[in-house]
């Protein structure tokens, strides 16, 4: 089955978090390898999913999947499993046994694929490429001289197809609509951004996560709408000590303490949100899973027109309330074991 006949550059943006979706919610045996820093290179075999983030990313060895973030990354090796990645320029130069989502500037793609999901300026499917199944592109100038077993949907200013495909659907998008492009792929790179976000926190701290989580499941009409006072008092004392010049360097510190609180809101309220999912279904899976789960279906929630806003503020502040709450009932025993 085909991808079907799609509107525009929006469609693509739900396309992509549908298809994250598909991707990381399939079972795997381990837990992700986690890489960061300025250059990050894998030179020996994982048989992992690898989870990196940094200016230049290298997969120069085989390894069972991926999640990458960086300005240059590029697969030089086989990937077992699925690759969800997004970059300045990105090069995949070895097959991928599964399926590739990536959003990026330039975009090179020399090895084959499942399916293939792609937001960017420039991107290029070189003649050695085969795509088993479909394709779904979005960006300014697109070039396919590869094979595509099953359909290719573009959506770009420039198309050039010197490939095959079992059938091409292709749109022209002009004037306004590369504005609005620029803007789609800018709000997915901020959505894989707060992803990466979320699954470090997990990572890193799971037992305050889980504390401020569980807090948005057991009082959400409570901690909404203690939330949204404090978010409306806060921007107002942030205010007020600005306006002082004793207060100034207070409120440098308070701002910016806030921004991080407000950040990390819906990050909780998405894994409370993937944990009732897979409660209701009676699914059993990691706590990984159940975090990209709600965050997807909270993504999509807040791209609803108009309530999607409402849908937002509600997130922020039922996380903001959860993580006030939390802090205060387990400030002694903050406090208590920093001594």
């Amino acid at each position: 089955m085909g991808f079907k006949r799609m509107a525009g550059p929006g469609c693509i943006l739900r396309l992509i978090i549908i298809a994250l979706m598909v991707i990381l919610l399939v079972p795997h045996g381990q837990a992700l390898q986690m890489l960061s820093g300025d250059q990050v290179s894998v030179d020996s075999p994982i048989d992992d999913d690898v989870f990196a983030a940094g200016g230049t990313v290298s997969i120069n060895a085989p390894i069972a999947g991926a999640v990458l973030a960086g300005g240059d990354i590029s697969i030089n090796a086989p990937v077992s499993g699925d690759v969800f990645v997004a970059g300045g320029q990105i090069v995949v130069n070895s097959d991928i046994d599964g399926k590739i989502v990536a959003a990026g500037g330039t975009i090179e793609l020399r090895g084959g694929a499942k399916n293939v999901v792609i937001a960017g300026g420039n991107v290029n499917i070189h003649p050695d490429t085969v795509i088993s199944r479909d394709a779904v592109i979005a960006g300014d100038r697109v070039s396919n001289a590869g094979t595509i077993i099953g359909n290719l949907t573009v959506r770009a200013e420039e198309f050039h197809n010197t490939g095959s495909a079992g059938s091409v659907d292709f749109k022209k998008s002009e004037g306004l609509q590369g504005l609005q492009k620029l803007m789609n792929l800018f709000s997915i790179l901020m959505t894989v951004g707060f992803l990466i976000i979320g699954l470090i926190v997990l990572k890193l701290f799971p037992a305050q996560f889980f504390i401020i989580e569980e807090e948005v499941r057991k009082s959400p009409v409570k901690n909404t709408v203690v939330g949204f006072v404090l978010i409306l008092a806060s921007v107002i004392l942030i205010l007020v000590l600005a306006v002082t010049l004793v207060g100034f360097p207070v409120a440098l510190l308070m701002g910016m303490l806030f921004i991080i609180a407000l950040m990390l809101s819906s990050l909780f309220v998405s894994f409370a949100v993937g944990r009732t999912i897979v409660d209701v279904f009676k699914i059993k899976t990691k706590d990984i899973l159940i975090f990209v789960l709600g965050f997807i279906i909270l993504s999509l929630l807040f791209r609803i027109p108009y309530a999607g806003w409402v849908i937002r503020i509600v997130a922020i502040s039922l996380g903001f309330g959860a993580l006030v709450y939390a802090v205060y009932k387990n400030w002694q025993s903050i406090t208590t074991s920093s001594v």
